[in-house]
């Protein structure tokens, strides 16, 4: 089986374990290595020390027969060595035997100085040759020491290795399964909590506990997510509720005058008249709440490079308005917006002014004027603000007035028209070019309408 085929913490395990062990083995073999040529060093370094004793015995001594020495040697020899005195041809003249037998190794002359290692079947020897001076003769002394210690201590270090060797596997293999369970808990959490969203809907959650890790956050993501999520959804079914119920009046009325047209109401000019006139009428209600659901369905900014003289926007509206509301007076303060430019496009902007506009003529009862100022803020932004002297808002209803399809009253609202879509266009609109829209309006005493944007840097 692959790895990559395993659930994902049996991957963690599987690959943590490997990591492990090959450390784990990986740094008793390299210490095994150090040990044992360290070992071996210290072997070489008592052979040497150990010749250099007997030379130094025959130049001190100035010996002239060999055979005189053999009480020295035999004093100085140690259980499983071989000490001899060769002549020039390497004929053994003398032997110290102490537990190694000296056919195991050939006798040989040399005229340097020389150190060897060989095997003897199973037993591993270290030999030391060096030329000597003895009166006249000049021969060779071996030294042969079976490396008996060396090789015992060199196998309990095998064993004890190999012991910590399977116990490092087996905590390795155990600290990789903590480990998965523990980096795949948030995960399995995560899982578990969409498989409840699935079947129990919106408002379950992942416990969230901030360790300041990528899990963590992942988690606190995921629930932002999911917050905004619900949150979408339950403005879009209140979308839904109140588009249906929006459009399901004016379809009513016209299905009724059609139908009473149907049965007998088109033989009565009268009766005719106020059905088309009214059926004419919810026409226009639907199509003015269709181009405003597509208003808001495309409230995002336009592409390219935005550059808006808000003065002559502001003008243009206004001239607008006074056409078509003749009766109501436009007071423009605007002077210190002169040779400013919005970063946002002249058409979003003369949309978010329009629905504004509309809101404060249609709203504004007996007292028809309306004023419009503008100003530059502390933070370099522009601030533009419409201000009617007309019926005004209960406080309560404020923070709902830029939601979708929300009117204060519904039955005043349906008499001089509009769906309610209004200031949430606007708001979205002001919101997309990083500006704010917020709305302060008292009783009777009329409303005012703040709109900061930014001011383009160009």
């Amino acid at each position: 089986m692959k790895i990559n085929a395993l659930p994902i913490k049996w991957r963690i395990t599987v690959w943590t374990s490997l990591w492990m062990c090959f450390f784990f083995l990986l740094y008793n073999l390299v210490q095994f290595v150090v040990l044992d040529r360290w070992m071996l060093l210290e072997e070489e370094h008592a052979i040497k020390k150990r010749m250099d004793e007997i030379i130094g015995y025959y130049e001190d001594n100035e010996a002239r027969d060999v055979s005189a020495s053999r009480s020295f040697l035999e004093k100085v020899n140690q259980n499983n060595q071989l000490i001899r005195v060769l002549d020039e041809s390497g004929k053994p003249l003398l032997t110290i035997n102490e537990g190694l037998p000296d056919q195991w190794v050939l006798p040989k002359a040399v005229s340097t100085r020389e150190l060897t290692s060989i095997w003897h079947s199973q037993d591993h020897l270290l030999i030391v040759r060096s030329p000597i001076h003895i009166g006249s003769l000049t021969g060779t002394i071996e030294i042969i020491r079976e490396l008996e210690n060396y090789e015992k201590l060199n196998h309990f270090l095998l064993l004890i290795m190999a012991i910590g060797g399977l116990g490092g596997i087996a905590f390795s293999t155990f600290g990789g399964i903590l480990l998965g369970r523990q980096f795949v808990k948030p995960i399995a959490q995560l899982t578990e909590t969409m498989g409840n969203i699935k079947y129990n809907g919106l408002s379950q959650r992942v416990d969230f506990i901030d360790n300041r890790d990528e899990l963590s956050k992942l988690s606190q993501i995921f629930n932002e997510m999911m917050d905004r999520l619900e949150g979408s959804f339950k403005k879009q079914n209140q979308f839904v509720e109140d588009a249906s119920h929006e459009l399901r009046t004016p379809i009513a009325i016209i299905e009724g005058h059609l139908k009473m047209l149907s049965r007998w109401g088109k033989d009565d000019p009268s009766i005719l008249n106020e059905s088309l006139n009214a059926s004419l009428e919810e026409l226009a209600r639907l199509k003015g709440l269709t181009q405003d659901l597509l208003a808001s369905s495309h409230a995002e900014p336009l592409p390219g490079q935005n550059q808006t003289d808000p003065c002559l926007i502001l003008t243009k509206v206004v001239d607008d308005f006074s056409v078509i509301h003749p009766a109501f007076l436009f007071e423009m303060k605007t002077q210190s917006l002169s040779n400013v430019t919005l970063d946002i496009s002249a058409h979003h902007f003369k949309q978010i002014i329009m629905i504004v506009m509309d809101n404060a003529i249609k709203y504004s009862g007996d007292q028809k004027n309306i004023v419009i100022s503008g100003s530059i803020t502390k933070d370099k932004e522009i601030q533009i603000q419409i201000t009617d002297n007309g019926i005004g808002i209960p406080e309560e209803h404020i923070p709902q007035l830029f939601d979708r399809f929300y009117r204060v009253d519904k039955a005043r609202s349906r008499k001089v028209g509009g769906s309610g879509l209004g200031l949430s266009i606007a708001k979205r609109l002001v919101e997309a070019y990083n500006g704010t829209i917020s709305l302060t309006s008292r009783e009777h005493h009329g409303t005012v309408v703040t709109i900061k944007l930014p001011r383009s840097t160009e």
